[in-house]
């Protein structure tokens, strides 16, 4: 026997599910932030969360985009559909390269620079990352978006699915240009957002939130991390299974946080992450790099722990609060800037 759910139930709680993954995507900008700044004196703890936010980070992000894609697909033309990606993720990508290989330019001869470039930087942009390694994924989620549209039934996405499986553990042999080899690789978790939304019992993990599920969720995730550091990973498809754990655990917890929300938050902090997260993606690097040559020029030392750890703080603020005053506050303003960082 089916039970009937109003049209206003369900959309309450499909917004829910939305804002938890928008919580999701905050809390996952921000581990990115913190992976992408690992000094050569890291502390032995520091490097330990360093792994683990890297045993899951990324596929959640791609987790997001796929369940996101799929919940908010319209049946719009092809070549429509890929215009608003090149404006919304490719035009972005080869403004911030130009950017930021012009600013390492400038200042690679005076201070400290990450990854040093050349002139010819500004050729291998259109086909490898060359502004930064991080830009990898706007490259795969471009390519998500190129193949994806293709598969038009649940059951031919299904397949989809399978083949990202395949193409995780099996040597592809696709060329690192264009970043098609990382595409083959987070392929699998891509399919799994858009099978979260459309497959029955995949979508019950979306349901809404419960401290029974939190706490399994919760402890799955420290014993599977506890593995890791151990070494114990002889259990067939480990990395795949900590990834996916890594995912149910960050979701449980934007869950947890937006618990009884019934409408976007939009004065939530992290919805405030949420939002400038492209942002925040293709510039944090750059102002993390400043206050890492800063930082590398005072008088202390950085060796202890009370000196390290207040400038992890103090670099990873820089790379998430600095991105959003700039794009609330000068990209957002200016038809220009909109257009070039995709807003």
């Amino acid at each position: 026997m089916t039970t009937f759910t109003p049209p206003q139930q369900l959309n309450a709680v499909k917004n829910q599910r939305i804002v938890s993954l928008d919580i999701a995507k905050a809390i996952c900008i921000i581990l990115v932030v913190i992976g992408h700044y690992v000094p050569d004196n890291s502390p032995d703890w520091y490097v330990r969360v360093h792994d683990v936010i890297y045993s899951f980070h990324m596929p959640l992000f791609m987790f997001a985009s796929g369940y996101v894609y799929i919940a908010t697909k319209k049946e719009v033309p092809y070549g429509e559909f890929l215009l608003k990606k090149v404006k919304r993720l490719m035009v972005p990508y080869f403004a911030t390269s130009a950017l930021v290989i012009s600013i390492k330019l400038a200042t690679q001869g005076g201070m400290s620079v990450d990854n040093p470039v050349t002139v010819l930087s500004f050729v291998k942009m259109f086909y490898q990352p060359e502004a930064g390694y991080f830009l990898w994924f706007i490259w795969a989620l471009w390519w998500m978006f190129v193949l994806v549209p293709f598969f038009k039934t649940k059951q031919s996405r299904i397949l989809l699915f399978a083949m990202g499986v395949l193409l995780h553990f099996l040597p592809s042999g696709l060329t690192k240009m264009f970043c098609m080899h990382e595409f083959s690789v987070m392929l699998v978790w891509f399919m799994l957002g858009v099978m979260a939304f459309e497959t029955e019992w995949l979508h019950r993990f979306l349901q809404p939130f419960s401290y029974t599920k939190l706490g399994i969720a919760s402890l799955c995730f420290v014993a599977g991390e506890c593995m890791y550091m151990m070494k114990c990973t002889a259990i067939p498809y480990f990395s795949l299974i900590l990834s996916a754990i890594g995912i149910w655990f960050v979701i449980e917890m934007s869950k947890c946080i937006c618990k009884g929300w019934t409408e976007v938050k939009k004065g939530h902090w992290l919805m405030a992450v949420s939002a400038s997260s492209y942002i925040i993606y293709l510039f944090h690097t750059t102002f993390e790099g400043f206050i890492k040559a800063i930082v590398r020029k005072l008088p202390m030392d950085t060796d202890v722990w009370y000196i390290f750890a207040p400038s992890v703080i103090v670099v990873v603020a820089a790379g998430v609060v600095v991105p959003i005053v700039l794009h609330r506050y000068v990209l957002n303003r200016f038809k220009l800037t909109r257009m070039l960082f995709g807003l």
